[in-house]
């Protein structure tokens, strides 16, 4: 069981492998997209959308608050260029991998801007299963096994840790649950891809899905903060559609208090979507369900209470609601 409390989480990136925007939307002079192009502007800036990561800050008995990363992809290193500073983030105390596309372990050789000449930290542990830990041996021999090093020698310096997609782990303090998921299926065979989510202190991370089985959806009842995928409006091969995810809050039981998307693409525009979620909540008064966006900060306390910070524009509006209200985000 976890002995330490989360403190808060922040988005560092909420888009899918391509990231938005689009170069191909960007450079179209005859059609235009109305996500990527409001990219361009203060107002639509939490359209900016890098890979999946998601950073989890956990309450330590010694005073010091651990960060905890979930996902380094292709487009971490930026992401962590701009919400470090701003959120006053530093170390990274530990680094979760869920499976073994680009957009959750190629950012892994960035790292060495946190060890590089002990700068920062003198190592950091990577938590992994083998078979995401065999595919960055194969992408990345070098960080393994430093003997494959060439040039000048610049590597990351890791502390690797072997998890499994059945067994809780715990890290800080904090337990993790794995939540084995389907993401799409191998070509060659059929066979479903599997990613691993995980909950952890009432908070469950899914953001590569397209299919959730019985035995893990069993253990994400009762998370009071639901975390998944969807890729936009659209069904889709590996991800989850926007309805599909509505549709797995809606199920569980209890609902959950709240409920992030994430995982986008450019057909999805964050205010549309955020009026389509407040307009489906006067509906069905339980169901609390927003896109979340890089940056997004949500801070949790040991009253169950949550601090949003939702960027608009330039500006940013702090709420406070309590676990049990169920009032719209103004």
């Amino acid at each position: 069981m976890s002995s330490n409390k989360v403190k808060e989480i922040i988005f560092l990136g909420t888009g899918t492998s391509s990231g938005v925007p689009v170069i191909g939307c960007l450079t179209n002079s005859e059609k235009k997209c109305e996500t990527c192009m409001s990219t361009l502007t203060p107002e639509g800036e939490v359209n900016i959308r890098r890979n999946t990561s998601l950073l989890v800050r956990v309450n330590h008995e010694d005073g010091r608050v651990r960060n905890i990363v979930i996902d380094c992809g292709k487009t971490f290193y930026v992401s962590a260029l701009k919400w470090f500073p701003y959120h006053g983030l530093r170390q990274l105390d530990a680094v979760i991998l869920t499976h073994a596309h680009a957009d959750a372990i190629n950012g892994l050789d960035d790292l060495r801007a946190w060890t590089l000449n002990k700068i920062i930290q003198e190592y950091i542990p990577i938590y992994l299963t083998n078979n995401t830990l065999e595919a960055v041996k194969t992408l990345f021999p070098y960080i393994v096994d430093t003997k494959q090093a060439t040039g000048g020698g610049d590597l990351p310096v890791f502390q690797w840790n072997l998890i499994d997609s059945e067994s809780p782990f715990t890290i800080e303090g904090l337990e993790f649950i794995p939540l084995p998921v389907h993401h799409g299926k191998y070509f060659t065979t059929n066979e479903p891809y599997i990613y691993v989510g995980f909950k952890f202190d009432n908070i469950t991370y899914i953001s590569d899905c397209n299919f959730i089985p019985e035995d893990t959806l069993t253990k994400i009842q009762g998370s009071k903060t639901l975390i998944l995928d969807s890729l936009n409006y659209m069904e889709h091969s590996s991800h989850f559609s926007i309805d599909q995810a509505i549709n797995i809050s809606r199920n569980l039981n209890p609902i959950p208090n709240r409920t992030y998307l994430t995982g986008f693409s450019h057909a999805v525009e964050h205010f549309k979507l955020t009026n389509e979620m407040k307009q489906l909540q006067l509906n069905e008064p339980l169901l609390w369900i927003r896109p979340a966006h890089d940056g997004l900060k949500v801070i949790i306390d040991n009253l169950n209470k949550y601090h949003n910070e939702e960027k608009e524009s330039n500006l940013v509006k702090n709420n406070e609601i309590n676990n049990n209200n169920i009032n719209v985000f103004n």
